[in-house]
């Protein structure tokens, strides 16, 4: 599925750029021809879910029902996860190509209703693997079973409220030690959340320096060069802290942009962030105080876009024209706009 997950993000780069050449003929081949294989390879199984077997979630194990140790089942909630966002790319590349009248698109469309649905455990957080089995390592660094809703998009606060009670308590009971990478995906996870205290917290477990020579009491931390500790290093944790600490001040999806999302306020009272970018080839700059916005300012190089605005409780539809900036205020009313490069 590792390829799977690689094809996830060429629908992600269009998304940025809305480079429709690159979804053409760079991505949209790729993804049918992931698509495809995904299709042939899922097989009916209980309940009349179509079901992916063998199935493993990646590097962690689980006691079987004869009190054995086991990795491999059928349909882990990552297997799933990955295969609904590469159908659901495909479904959304053919129609913006126009290419949707074709017998894969048809067989997705029959097998997305067909996939199993995320599963609550008995101690109400996901389900990682198909059945509930035990967790013998239940901190373990890995977070597969949450990929739904980062790096994936098929969980959301707004239409799966139970489905992110359950990701928060998978988190909590995860616990907050790990490799960098791991602390990064907790931080990303808790943004998407929009829970400013918690992915706050795991920016401070990442940057505990690690003398030179040295470890820290759990495998992650920062060298003096910061350089992230796996140890030894690896770079996932410091393209993932970029990542996440974007997720924590800018969200978006094609039509909506959620500015300071998860601020920690009292943490960063204030600051600026440039060039932050957001799906539909919008860019952001944005400064806070108090803990409060202060202005936002959009502009977009190449697209038209109309995006719905959104700002603690408040929410409103604006159209961003190519070659224009527009400064908005915490109010998120439009206070001016003017020509790019002015």
């Amino acid at each position: 599925m590792g390829g799977a997950w690689l094809c996830t993000h060429l629908w992600e780069h269009y998304q940025f750029s809305l480079d429709k050449d690159f979804l053409e003929y760079t991505a949209y081949p790729l993804l049918e021809g992931c698509a495809t294989f995904l299709v042939d390879w899922l097989i009916e199984g209980p309940g009349g879910y179509l079901q992916t077997n063998p199935s493993t979630s990646p590097e962690h194990a689980f006691t079987a029902p004869d009190g054995k140790p086991a990795s491999v089942s059928y349909s882990t909630t990552m297997d799933i996860s990955i295969i609904r966002e590469v159908f659901s790319a495909v479904l959304l590349s053919a129609e913006i190509l126009e290419k949707s009248d074709t017998d894969l698109v048809e067989k997705i469309k029959k097998a997305l209703p067909r996939l199993p649905p995320i599963q609550i455990a008995r101690d109400n957080t996901i389900m990682e693997w198909a059945l509930d089995f035990q967790d013998p390592e239940v901190h373990h660094r890995h977070l597969s079973h949450l990929f739904g809703l980062y790096p994936g998009h098929t969980i959301t606060l707004e239409n799966n409220p139970d489905v992110c009670g359950a990701v928060s308590n998978s988190l909590y009971k995860r616990g907050e030690d790990g490799p960098g990478w791991s602390t990064t995906w907790k931080m990303a996870l808790w943004a998407r959340l929009m829970n400013s205290e918690n992915a706050y917290r795991m920016v401070l477990k990442l940057i505990t320096l690690v003398p030179p020579g040295e470890k820290v009491q759990f495998e992650g931390g920062l060298y003096n060069n910061l350089w992230t500790a796996h140890p030894p290093f690896q770079i996932d944790a410091n393209f993932g802290f970029t990542a996440a600490i974007a997720e924590m001040l800018v969200q978006s999806t094609q039509n909506d942009l959620y500015l300071l999302p998860a601020l920690p306020r009292d943490k960063w009272p204030r600051g600026c962030a440039k060039g932050l970018r957001a799906r539909g080839d919008v860019t952001v700059n944005i400064c806070w105080d108090e803990g409060e916005l202060q202005e936002a300012m959009l502009c977009s190089k190449n697209r038209n876009s109309v995006t719905r605005l959104h700002y603690g409780e408040r929410v409103t539809s604006v159209r961003v024209r190519c070659g224009t900036v527009y400064r908005f205020n915490r109010g998120l009313q439009c206070l001016e706009a003017w020509p790019l490069g002015k």
